[in-house]
């Protein structure tokens, strides 16, 4: 019951942040607050569980994306594959390095989304744009993992 609550914390917080980011333009600070809770699921629950954080924030995501249907929910789970492959030989022990993890998928993500554009559209106007603004979102969406974290654990020890 808890960890559904965390997850309902999490896709609420998505959807604040992906609806609030229609209305007020927040150019270099639009990070993804659903990707903490990705790398957490995925590294501390259960893969089952990790799959469903996945496709639940996917889905959500898709709800506020303006971008192809179906991107979001090939890149999200594609960074549960990343990090299911990871979580055998990588060790989370801090919120530090749970922080770099979580920046280094959403500069992988952010790679994924020029991946699927220059393969769908052939499309390669906008790369210079993506890459200037996934560095300030991966380094956002890190610093807000430094905060979460602790929140997490929490979670983790009482569930």
């Amino acid at each position: 019951m808890k960890k559904a609550l965390w997850i309902l914390f999490g896709i609420l917080l998505v959807a604040f942040q992906s609806s609030l980011s229609a209305v007020i333009p927040m150019e270099f600070s639009k990070p993804d607050m659903g990707m903490p809770f990705l790398v957490f699921a995925t590294f501390f629950f259960s893969p089952i569980e990790g799959l469903l954080t996945a496709v639940l924030f996917a889905f959500t995501q898709e709800l506020f994306s303006n971008g192809p249907t179906g991107t979001m929910l090939f890149t999200k789970v594609a960074i549960f594959i990343a990090c299911t492959l990871l979580k055998g030989r990588l060790y989370i022990d801090s919120r530090y390095t749970f922080s770099f993890v979580t920046t280094c998928m959403v500069l992988l993500e952010a790679a994924m989304f020029l991946a699927l554009s220059l393969a769908a559209k052939g499309e390669t106007r906008n790369i210079v744009n993506v890459l200037v603004y996934a560095v300030p979102n991966a380094i956002i969406t890190g610093f807000i993992a430094l905060f979460l974290f602790s929140l997490f654990e929490r979670v983790k020890v009482r569930s």
